[in-house]
């Protein structure tokens, strides 16, 4: 007959060790397939941009046929010099361009509009960050 301290004791032992293979088994919360999206509005996005860590790939996707082309925006976390890509593609296309980054480096996305390649971004979404 077992006494009630050699069951607790398994009990607890069951349990750490389900505990700690847990534990090995959870990736990190941005590995590197992450992929981060900003959209220009919250409640009608009418453009989409994304970074995904894995390869460094900004993308810029179009989801209104409205006539406007896109435009995908980086910045180094809180920086003020902004980088700007169009997408004149249309209506449910998706423009990509292969950046390089330090892995681990943090930056800002966000989506707007823009109507021509010489034109200037307009209704843009708030930053959001992403990591390399």
């Amino acid at each position: 007959m077992r006494t009630p301290y050699r069951r607790l004791t398994t009990v607890l032992g069951i349990a750490a060790a389900s505990a700690s293979a847990l534990a090995l088994g959870t990736a990190p919360a941005h590995a590197a397939g992450s992929v981060y999206s900003a959209y220009n509005s919250i409640t009608s996005p009418s453009a989409k941009t994304e970074f995904a860590a894995d390869g460094e790939i900004l993308s810029a996707l179009d989801m209104k046929s409205d006539g406007h082309g896109v435009a995908a925006q980086w910045r180094y976390n809180s920086s003020s010099a902004t980088h700007s890509y169009y997408h004149g593609g249309g209506y449910a296309t998706v423009g990509k361009w292969n950046l390089s980054f330090a892995e681990g480096t943090t930056l800002q996305i966000r989506a707007c509009l823009q109507d021509t390649s010489s034109g200037t971004p307009y209704s843009c979404g708030g930053w959001e960050y992403a990591k390399a």
